[in-house]
């Protein structure tokens, strides 16, 4: 890997090393090592701008799970550049609440939860990132309704005189360079299809799209088991969000050997909230869904697929516009 240090013999070999360093070998202060100095952290739910905002985020996270351990699944990536890498990366997460912060006081539940993060990595460090975490399944493990603890959330920020970023900044938040060009091949067919379920709810696509036996990673650490139940989690989606915009921010194909593909796509989705649905009571609210998704395929039809979508910043929405 040009630019960067020996040690590391590929792309997933530097993603999964200096996660492990950071979060498991508590190395939080060789953060400053491995991420640029003024490196953005996008989220669906924060943004931060310099590499002490990682640090800082780190060690809140690590009082309130200190023995949390992360699973790294798979890294799918591309080298836009000589020398600069676009990686997508999962991780599986398990941990104990333990400690004060964002999730309340502890009662020592267990959590498992996933996150998926794209990074610019160059020159032996990650100089952009967007990031999206399970935070549903955290709250429901620990005990708390999503919805409740979101309205929370809004009041905490209303008090300090903040309000929630508009449907246009949360877009934006969720573009960024590099460009990975038009989509082509298994991405662009695959693009289509989310397309085509979120903007015209046509669920028939996915006949064509997924494997009859197809495993679905979806929010709160659920798991859905083909094609059927696949329709009645995507149903409760767009019946609450309906009509509204798909967008894909940016794409990655690794083809393996054989006919297994590995395909990484950040998108969003911006809708109003207006009918009933997985979202309680339709409100009118804006509210934009900033996903990423690792899709699995055989033969052309995707057989695994992970969706990271933070339904706390989609009721943080809901909350932050009934509550205005």
């Amino acid at each position: 890997m040009k630019g960067f240090e020996t040690e590391f013999k590929d792309l997933k070999d530097y993603i999964l090393k200096i996660t492990y360093r950071i979060w498991e070998e508590r190395g939080v202060e060789r953060i400053r090592d491995y991420y640029g100095e003024k490196a953005p952290v996008k989220t669906p739910t924060s943004v931060s701008y310099s590499v002490e905002d990682v640090i800082s985020s780190t060690w809140d996270t690590l009082k309130m799970f200190p023995d949390r351990q992360l699973l790294g699944e798979d890294v799918i990536g591309s080298e836009d550049l000589p020398g600069t890498f676009y990686s997508s990366h999962r991780i599986l997460s398990t941990a104990t609440h333990l400690g004060d912060g964002f999730y309340g006081s502890p009662n020592s539940s267990k959590v498992t939860y996933r996150v998926i993060a794209d990074c610019i990595c160059r020159e032996n460090q990650v100089i952009d990132e967007w990031m999206v975490r399970d935070q549903s399944a955290i709250v429901k493990q620990i005990g708390l309704e999503p919805d409740q603890f979101a309205r929370q959330l809004i009041s905490n920020l209303k008090e300090k005189g903040s309000e929630v970023p508009t449907a246009e900044e949360y877009v934006n938040r969720w573009t960024g360079p590099p460009d990975s060009g038009p989509l082509n091949g298994a991405a662009k067919n695959l693009a289509q299809t989310y397309q085509a379920i979120w903007e015209q709810s046509e669920f028939s696509i996915l006949e064509k799209s997924h494997n009859r036996a197809c495993q679905i990673h979806a929010p709160e650490e659920k798991v859905i088991y083909g094609r059927d139940q696949l329709i009645e989690f995507l149903t409760g989606y767009t019946k609450s969000f309906p009509k509204g915009s798909f967008r894909v921010h940016h794409w990655i194909v690794n083809e393996e050997e054989g006919k297994n593909t590995r395909i990484a796509l950040r998108w969003s989705y911006s809708a109003k909230h207006t009918g009933f649905g997985s979202f309680g009571e339709p409100t009118g609210a804006p509210v934009v869904i900033m996903a990423m998704t690792h899709a699995e395929m055989q033969e052309g039809l995707v057989v695994r697929e992970y969706n990271a979508i933070d339904e706390i910043s989609l009721w943080m929405q809901i909350s932050s516009y009934s509550m205005s």
